[in-house]
């Protein structure tokens, strides 16, 4: 049954990280908890870290094949990518190194806000100027660092803060979801090679783990997901760029349901 349950949700996740950008972390994180808890009858607090660290490592393996997929459709911007690249890493191995001692419920509070607030604007539609309007270098790593650090924290790819933010500065829809799956791909690296580097032991022996990430999760959660990724990313062409941005709107009010039912 848990292995159903993994296949089902890993053809979800595909299609949501090629569409929107995103890592799948939302649903990989409960999916992977209540499978811990319900299956093998680990305690809720290590369930959520290792479902964290399971939906790290899945961004990386779901980012990675988004983003070549979304690159051949000339959906990235490196020029983007690079503004905001020093502090996501930086925040990226902050949380890998302290992922349990972060109080995540406040940084879960935050987003929920910022989610709706986002959609809420996506939605009535300003009036963009046509050409983006990034930050300079210092203020795009500040925001960079503190996206890592809640994505990280929460186990979200980094497309559900970055795109809207983006897409706000006036950067076109898809080209936005697509550089943001590039920052989910770095954030779900750096993060895991340190939440890997810093892991102990839990006494699990009979748990399958690599550090904290369940290797089933990966097996048929993850690797099923990656062809789908691929597939949906090709949808997103097809798409208007105002139809693109009404989409993810809708998606990210059915994230900040979500996590509120989470908390």
């Amino acid at each position: 049954m848990e292995i159903i349950i993994f296949l089902f949700s890993g053809i979800f996740i595909g299609v949501i990280a090629g569409l929107f950008g995103l890592g799948g972390g939302l649903l990989i994180v409960p999916v992977v908890t209540y499978s811990l808890i319900f299956f093998s009858k680990i305690p809720l607090e290590q369930a959520i870290l290792i479902a964290i660290s399971t939906a790290l490592a899945s961004m990386v393996m779901t980012g990675a094949v988004a983003v070549y997929a979304h690159k051949n459709n000339n959906n990235i911007s490196l020029t983007i990518i690079k503004r905001f690249l020093v502090g996501l890493i930086f925040g990226s191995l902050i949380v890998g190194f302290s992922i349990d001692l972060i109080p995540g419920d406040y940084l879960r509070a935050g987003f929920i806000i910022y989610v709706f607030f986002t959609a809420y604007r996506m939605f009535i539609d300003r009036r963009s100027t046509g050409r983006p309007s990034l930050p300079n270098f210092m203020k795009a790593n500040i925001i960079g660092f503190f996206f890592a650090l809640i994505s990280g924290v929460l186990g979200i790819g980094g497309g559900t803060l970055f795109t809207p933010y983006l897409i706000k500065r006036d950067v076109p829809s898809k080209l936005a979801i697509g550089t943001s799956s590039a920052f989910g791909f770095f954030i779900g690296l750096f993060t895991s090679i340190t939440v890997f580097i810093n892991s102990t032991s839990f006494e699990l022996n009979s748990l399958p783990l690599i550090g904290y990430v369940y290797v089933p999760a990966i097996l048929f959660l993850t690797l099923p997901s990656l062809l789908f990724v691929k597939i949906s990313a090709g949808w997103l062409i097809k798409l208007s760029d105002d139809c693109a941005k009404k989409w993810f709107a809708s998606l990210l009010i059915v994230i900040g349901v979500l996590m509120i039912f989470q908390s």
